[in-house]
């Protein structure tokens, strides 16, 4: 099944018979703080294959880490978002759905607000913690780590959203450790409201606050310190873009290789540009401009405070991926059960 990637946002593979009877069609929609991500997929007992991927720039949290609250125009946006990936879903013929909701949504006060204007349309949205998120992760993000690339070390996983920042210590038997920090893009430029391009006093406000809430992690790498880096989410994706273009169309399932020397001399580039510069600048999406150089500053921290990672990876796969992974391991004879919810009911809500 051949999967293309169409400007930048979606991944389209024929929506035909699914490929074998056991298959089922499911639609899972990722709400996070600031990109709201519907994947489509065909699940069946170990093994799950993409049909549909569509990304779509909302910023649902923008503010909201400074004001407690999420807006309403960020809340009709992605509303209208969410009516948008129900109709795929339908047209799709999807006979399953589920919804996560992250950071933002953990957070705002009126976050139920939002979670109600969800259930309207159709999508029952799961508000997961922390540590829920980054279970996700690693199971998404552990099947594109490749063999050749292990070390005697343990990997450190690196997923940098808008609300949080979620980081998972890992072997390639076990999970060390799993920390979800409050250090999202958007949190920080709410937080630190930064200059256009970034000062050295906003670089010394970034690493302050991000030793404060990497402690935990700082403290149990001291012991299993990290040989490998496999970054995910927004900026690793432009980062490997900028490396090599042809890496959008290599297999999902697959982690691309960021050479480390490359990695850091483009963060700390990155990490200079106005946003009118990062404009201009091949490879970063224009939804990506407005905390390309936050996110830049935070993977330089990390590289910086973690000086055995010796080899740098960006896999595609993230939250969605792993609840995924994990729903394929889960499937059995009774087909899938809760947090899925049939679509025919809600259908039929609907047209009512």
């Amino acid at each position: 099944m051949m999967v293309l990637e169409v400007g930048g946002n979606s991944w389209f593979s024929g929506f035909g018979a699914m490929e074998n009877e056991r298959s089922t069609r499911v639609a899972l929609v990722d709400c996070g703080t600031n990109t709201f991500t519907l994947h489509i997929a065909d699940v069946s007992p170990g093994q799950w294959t993409p049909v549909f991927l569509q990304r779509r720039f909302v910023q649902l949290g923008a503010d909201s880490f400074r004001t407690g609250r999420l807006s309403p125009s960020r809340m009709r946006r992605g509303a209208d978002v969410l009516k948008a990936f129900w109709d795929t879903a339908c047209n799709c013929d999807v006979s399953h759905i589920r919804a996560v909701g992250c950071s933002a949504l953990r957070d705002a006060r009126n976050g139920s607000d939002f979670v109600d204007m969800g259930k309207a349309i159709g999508w029952p949205i799961e508000v997961i913690d922390g540590l829920q998120e980054a279970t996700y992760i690693h199971q998404g993000v552990a099947a594109t780590v490749q063999a050749e690339h292990w070390s005697g070390l343990p990997a450190l996983t690196m997923d940098i959203g808008g609300g949080s920042v979620e980081f998972i210590l890992w072997d390639r038997s076990s999970v060390l450790g799993r920390f979800s920090l409050d250090l999202g893009v958007s949190r920080l430029t709410d937080w630190v409201k930064p200059s256009d391009p970034l000062s050295k006093a906003d670089l010394l406000s970034i690493e302050r606050v991000a030793d404060q809430a990497m402690a935990p992690l700082l403290a149990l790498c001291k012991a299993s310190p990290p040989g490998l880096l496999v970054g995910t989410s927004g900026a690793f994706d432009a980062l490997a873009l900028m490396e090599d273009a042809a890496s959008q169309w290599r297999p999902k399932n697959e982690a691309d290789v960021l050479p480390m020397l490359t990695l850091r001399s483009r963060c700390a580039m990155l990490m200079g540009l106005s946003k009118n510069e990062l404009a201009q600048t091949e490879g970063i999406h224009p939804d990506r401009i407005p905390y390309m150089s936050m996110a830049c500053a935070l993977i330089e921290h990390v590289l910086t405070r973690f000086p055995t990672i010796q080899l740098a990876l960006r896999s595609k796969h993230t939250v969605a991926e792993g609840a995924l992974e994990q729903t394929a391991m889960e499937l059995g004879a009774l087909g899938l059960q809760e947090p899925w919810e049939s679509m025919n009911p809600l259908v039929r809500m609907q047209e009512d």
